[in-house]
């Protein structure tokens, strides 16, 4: 019993090595092994590094070494050390939380078709700035927009931060990285027109009238310039007939459901907030809108009596389906493509925001003040305004010099 006691006292005299430790040991053939845990997966098993050597020393200082990176938060303690897992860890467990919906899915899909394929193979500490620079310069060289190159880099950036923070990495190489603004410049120098021509502006009118639905959704957006996901969310509460002004306050908005596996798997069209706080405004009904608006509030009327269903009560939609539900953006830029193939305009490739376009170049040919166009467009400033509607048909150039030649013939005698 004596003998008993003191093996038991003699066992808890033995120090115990300490969480994350390792343990060193020699196996029969001679070899000595050394292991130590570097981390967790993701289902929270422990993760373990092991080591070889002819000696215990050999396989001791190997194992220093990895401890003391991983106390020290070096990127050794991360098991899964390439860029597109730890990016989609991020992303998942962090940028998810503090983002909308849309704002996830779209970093989701600049991720899945931007970085991943770029550079998401690649180990962080394998990443400088010149990896990243390389990678904003190609998506340049091969067209994407300034914004979108822009957009890549800011969550390039977010994620680096994150990295750097958990000490993944010693230094942020997105911090050095630039997108020249010379592209910017490029860009605006090179814009197209993007109203409806002049030419084409009475047939789409005639065309639109084909549709008792889209007549009114499209004249909205073609004499009031809002924006489609405005003119879907309005309510007959934002319309005053009686001092012809639309009262624009909310959108709709499409928000993706999102599985834990960052799957989409539903669509839900919802009213929100507009687009910025500036969005807020007042409309001014032009007459030629006015009746167009009238009209459909008896056509909603005539299907209220039809069906039961209340469709011109103060909080009902607008231009809701016939069920009086809220119409999705897709369905009805289906039914608007629909219409430009049956009657020969697919080739100008309208689109909803097209009209808007329209009604802001309109303003411009009318040589409106770009102060007053700012705020009928809801832009947060005015330099928006100038450098997107800015665009104006050729013929414009003709009528300006014109009367620049008037003005001078009357000072200067002919020679």
């Amino acid at each position: 019993m004596a003998d008993k006691k003191r093996e038991k006292k003699k066992k808890q005299t033995v120090p115990r090595r300490g969480n994350n430790e390792g343990s060193v040991y020699q196996r029969s053939d001679g070899k000595w092994v050394a292991s130590v845990t570097v981390g967790y997966d993701r289902d929270g098993k422990r993760v373990r590094k092991v080591f070889y050597g002819m000696t215990r020393t050999d396989v001791v200082i190997k194992m220093t070494s990895i401890l003391n990176e991983k106390l020290q938060g070096g990127h050794a303690s991360v098991q899964n050390d390439n860029l597109q897992v730890l990016m989609s860890e991020w992303m998942t467990t962090f940028k998810k939380a503090e983002v909308s919906a849309r704002t996830f899915e779209s970093d989701l899909i600049r991720a899945r078709i931007h970085i991943y394929p770029a550079i998401g193979d690649k180990k962080l500490n394998d990443i400088t700035a010149n990896t990243i620079q390389a990678l904003l310069n190609n998506m340049t060289f091969d067209g994407y927009s300034l914004a979108t190159v822009r957009k890549v880099k800011f969550l390039l950036n977010q994620f680096f931060n994150y990295a750097k923070r958990s000490k993944f990495v010693m230094d942020n190489p997105v911090a050095d990285c630039i997108v020249k603004s010379s592209a910017e410049h490029k860009e605006h120098k090179t814009e197209q027109y993007k109203a409806i021509p002049i030419e084409a502006r009475e047939k789409f009118i005639e065309v639109i009238g084909k549709s008792e639905t889209l007549k009114p959704i499209c004249m909205t957006c073609l004499f009031a310039g809002l924006r489609i996901g405005e003119a879907l969310a309005l309510k007959w509460k934002d319309i005053d007939f009686k001092n012809k002004i639309i009262n624009v306050d909310n959108a709709i908005t499409e928000i993706p459901v999102i599985d834990k596996h960052n799957k989409v798997v539903d669509r839900k069209t919802v009213i929100s907030d507009t687009k910025t706080a500036a969005s807020v405004r007042e409309v001014p009904i032009p007459d030629v809108l006015l009746p167009i608006l009238k009209e459909w509030r008896e056509i909603r009327k005539k299907r209220q009596e039809e069906t039961g269903v209340s469709f011109v009560g103060r909080e009902d939609i607008v231009f809701s389906t016939n069920e009086g539900t809220l119409r999705t953006y897709y369905g009805t830029r289906a039914m608007f493509i629909r219409l430009m193939k049956e009657n020969g305009l697919e080739s100008y490739h309208f689109h909803f925001h097209t009209l808007r376009h329209t009604y802001g170049t309109m303003l411009f040919e009318m040589q409106e003040n770009p102060k007053v166009i700012q705020m009928l467009m809801g832009h947060r400033n005015v330099t928006t305004t100038i450098q997107t509607y800015n665009s104006v048909d050729r013929s414009f150039f003709k009528r300006a010099t014109d009367k620049l030649e008037r003005q001078f013939k009357k000072r200067c005698p002919p020679t």
